[in-house]
């Protein structure tokens, strides 16, 4: 009995510490980042207060554009912007953000199916991590362990501290017995490093979810929409072809493998 009292009040002050704690991290964040031209850098909030966490692109997501040379223009189009590049690329941006209740075990975030906005809804350990403890690196002053694991088509390579946080992390990424400071891929594409970190700040606010009122739908549900969206412009492609042309699209500058492939005509 006097070891299930322990327990308890052991229980009790892990959970008041979780609720209590406060910790503001601003990231650079590069994707393409082994590409000369075509690696792009943003910086990204993660706020933790309690069993919630937000992450969110910290300034307008066409700005690093700008500094490209080949950008004709960008252009505010409803809740997203639209960039347009001298070799007839366009992309759609919105702000990220993704949201992420541990009591419920749920991460909420938005994505585009050409220029629809869709709410996805996942789990939040969506990574099988393997540690290795003898393996470790600062970032700033906060000594990081080292943590491999694999995540829809690419190979990670993550850094933790227990120091700040039980548990969070920028993105997708979380599961690990501490905050995620760092995260590499191992083909070089995207790259995440902390440049400033805040902790118990005064800032009292609490995260809420922004997505209440939003229709949610699964992973499988917005990859299976986004191949009827890519169909769909293959055949707005092949309708002004000229018989006997072949054509073809593909998704290939993302961060996560949608298992779609080349569709072609």
């Amino acid at each position: 009995m006097k070891h299930l009292k322990i327990l308890f009040v052991t229980s009790f002050l892990l959970m008041s510490n979780l609720n209590a704690q406060n910790v503001s991290i601003t990231y650079n964040v590069t994707t393409n980042a082994n590409d000369e031209i075509l690696s792009l850098s943003s910086e990204y909030n993660l706020y933790i207060k309690g069993t919630k966490s937000a992450y969110y692109s910290n300034n307008d997501d066409s700005k690093p554009y700008q500094d490209q040379s080949f950008i004709v223009n960008t252009n505010k189009i409803g809740e997203f912007k639209e960039v347009n590049s001298a070799d007839n690329h366009t992309a759609y941006l919105i702000q990220d953000l993704f949201y992420k209740d541990y009591k419920e075990n749920t991460l909420i975030y938005n994505e585009l199916i050409g220029t629809k906005k869709v709410i996805i809804k996942e789990n939040i350990n969506l990574i099988d991590w393997t540690i290795h403890s003898d393996s470790k690196k600062k970032f700033l002053e906060y000594e990081c362990i080292k943590a491999t694991g694999t995540f829809r088509g690419r190979e990670y390579e993550a850094y933790f501290t227990p120091e700040l946080t039980l548990r969070g992390g920028p993105w997708k990424f979380d599961g690990l017995p501490g905050i995620i400071l760092a995260v590499n891929s191992i083909d070089g594409y995207y790259n995440i490093e902390p440049i400033k970190i805040a902790k118990n700040s005064s800032d009292n606010s609490d995260i809420s979810n922004v997505y209440n009122n939003e229709k949610l739908i699964s992973w499988d549900t917005y990859k299976s929409d986004f191949k009827k969206w890519m169909i769909k412009q293959l055949k707005k492609l092949k309708s002004k072809s000229q018989d006997g042309e072949a054509g073809s699209v593909e998704i290939t500058d993302r961060i996560e493998d949608l298992g779609i492939g080349k569709l072609s005509f």
